[in-house]
């Protein structure tokens, strides 16, 4: 069986219904790590957020033209923003949600922020070999049950990792 390539692209509101089909395909454990709570389904209003954060954008990857992964960025200060992904449980292992963290870092640091943030549950060792596939430095502890991931966006970084162009 041939695999199709995967592209990435800003996620735009036309996504939604791809987005909570997406979401319909993820194992109730990757919602969890996604949303850190138990999240039995997406509704279009949560998608809509997923893909329109506030002051945020969203990028999103597909492979023949079905969204497999999505990751969503907004800001939490005038010089850092957060990142959420989920790559539906099919297509984990691809190197899909390491491509998404590089590309938004690249963009991020495009946009003028400083570092990024990620807060997931102690235990989800996959979070912190993606940011290292990704390249990308980082720092971590842990507070109230909640690791945080601060990784700096250095003008090298953004060099190296271009990134998905502005859109138009």
């Amino acid at each position: 069986m041939t695999t199709s390539l995967v592209r990435t692209r800003y996620g735009t509101l036309d996504d939604v219904r791809a987005t909570v089909a997406l979401h319909e395909r993820c194992s109730a454990d990757a919602l969890t790590r996604r949303f850190h709570a138990p999240v039995t389904r997406v509704p279009e209003r949560l998608a809509t957020q997923l893909l329109a954060p506030a002051r945020g954008w969203s990028v999103v990857a597909e492979q023949n033209g079905v969204v497999v992964a999505l990751a969503s960025v907004g800001p939490v200060s005038p010089h850092e923003v957060e990142i959420g992904v989920v790559v539906e449980d099919a297509q984990q292992g691809r190197g899909i949600g390491t491509r998404l963290l590089r590309e938004v870092a690249a963009d991020a640091g495009r946009r003028g922020y400083r570092s990024l943030l990620c807060l997931t549950q102690p235990d989800n060792d996959t979070v912190l070999r993606t940011i290292e596939r990704a390249g990308l430095a980082f720092d971590e502890h842990v507070t109230d049950g909640v690791l945080t991931v601060v990784m700096p966006l250095s003008a090298h970084a953004r060099r190296e990792h271009p990134g998905l162009p502005r859109p138009a």
